[in-house]
């Protein structure tokens, strides 16, 4: 590991808590909360998109599994101490509980990308994880479930909901707002920093990877603003589009792979119609 960019990308982890902690406690003007919220979105998801950009460059997979432990590990026992009286103490205790939980999804995401042994491996791996991120959010899958049921009222969905996003809170009043940055799926973190380690790990383009992935998310965040879309956007399918489109030229398929890959799409479509079936029946 290389020691400068190990502090860079730790005080880019400490800046994602300065701001989670800080922004709630800023009162923006009304007029001014349309800007603020946009830059607050630009800076949010450029800063989280580089910090799983720069995990698998900064850290090789063992140190990253190590290390990712580590911090889950203090995550829990973060959990285990009695909750501060002062609002600003609770401010601050959720910022680090919010910035430990970001830290170790990232970690122990980049630490896996030592199972993946070729480079023509990470577009399959990539349309896998899309096809299953938006069946889990959007088609009746696991995370679906919970957020119905969370609507619903369900304590125990609601608290699941709680534990798996990193968020911020918007509230208005009469005059101000309070705005922070959007909200992030830990399992967005985990595999966007998986599949960033696999893009460095194979010499690949990982640079305009990333612009594109800010660019991509932002849109994503945008889109999610519609009345008309569904609650919950799958953050998944923005990262790996714009992983792969660099790329593209750096995949070389013999026409039996090319076959096998196909016979492996129409084999998980069916899995997961089959699967969105079953829990329907639930």
């Amino acid at each position: 590991m290389e020691r400068r960019r190990v502090l860079f990308w730790l005080f880019g982890i400490a800046l994602w808590a300065l701001l989670r902690g800080l922004l709630p406690l800023l009162p923006v003007p009304l007029p001014l909360f349309p800007l603020v919220w946009f830059l607050a979105v630009v800076v949010g998801v450029a800063l989280v998109v580089w910090l799983a950009f720069e995990a698998g460059r900064v850290f090789e997979a063992k140190w990253a599994v190590i290390l990712g432990l580590i911090v889950a590990g203090a995550r829990v026992g973060l959990a285990f101490l009695p909750l501060p009286k002062n609002l600003a103490a609770q401010v601050a205790v959720g910022a680090i509980a919010d910035s430990l939980v970001s830290a170790a999804a990232l970690l122990l995401g980049s630490s896996i990308s030592g199972l993946i042994r070729h480079a023509n491996l990470l577009p399959p791996v990539a349309v896998v994880l899309t096809v299953v991120d938006i069946w889990t959010v959007w088609l009746g899958g696991f995370v679906a479930r919970i957020q119905q049921k969370a609507q619903e009222g369900v304590v125990i969905a609601q608290r699941v909901i709680e534990a798996a996003t990193v968020k911020m809170p918007t509230v208005a009043t009469a005059q101000y707002a309070h705005v922070g940055i959007p909200v992030i799926g830990i399992g967005d973190l985990f595999f966007a920093a998986f599949l960033f380690a696999l893009l460095w790990k194979f010499g690949l383009n990982a640079r305009s990877a990333f612009v594109l992935s800010v660019v991509f998310v932002i849109f994503g965040l945008m889109l999610a603003q519609l009345p008309f879309v569904p609650f919950g956007v799958p953050g998944l399918p923005f990262i790996a589009l714009a992983i792969l489109l660099p790329n593209l030229k750096s995949f070389q398929y013999t026409p039996e792979e090319k076959k096998a890959l196909l016979i492996g799409a129409v084999f998980l479509v069916g899995l997961l119609a089959l699967f969105s079936l079953m829990v329907r029946q639930l």
